[in-house]
């Protein structure tokens, strides 16, 4: 590469070999975690991680507004005095909060609240929300 001036092929042609084998890593750890998620003595971890992305646009909105809480000023206001493994207890917390609520709202609910909102804008029509509403739908229809 120095011989070459950093001349941008030769740098690409250069860490062609380095990008192919993080390739093939990636793609062996996605599978060994699809293989993982398969198996049924994990289903206590992937079920609460399902929830969890049935209502990413609920939890990614929660996240940004406790996370605002927790470091400006009309909250707590803990920017930047907070070292940085202090910091994985923050995202320890958003993540057992996130864990914890996404199953325990889908039990009640077919959607997130704003995904509810999002798939009633879609369709331009309210959408049924709680499960007992949606049951008795089903059954007087």
């Amino acid at each position: 590469m120095i011989s070459s001036h950093y001349e941008i092929v030769t740098i690409y042609m250069a860490n062609m070999p380095h990008q192919l084998g993080r390739a093939s890593v990636a793609l062996g750890h996605a599978a060994v975690l699809l293989l993982l998620a398969r198996e049924i003595r994990w289903r206590w971890l992937t079920n609460p991680l399902a929830a969890v992305g049935q209502t990413a646009l609920s939890n990614y909105i929660a996240t940004s507004i406790i996370c605002a809480l927790i470091f400006f000023t009309p909250g707590l206001g803990l920017i930047g005095q907070l070292q940085r493994y202090q910091l994985y207890f923050v995202v320890a917390g958003v993540w057992i909060f996130n864990l914890a609520w996404s199953p325990w709202w889908l039990r009640r609910y077919f959607f997130g609240p704003l995904e509810w909102c999002w798939r009633s804008l879609t369709y331009w029509r309210r959408q049924p929300l709680r499960r007992s509403a949606a049951v008795q739908v089903v059954a007087t229809s």
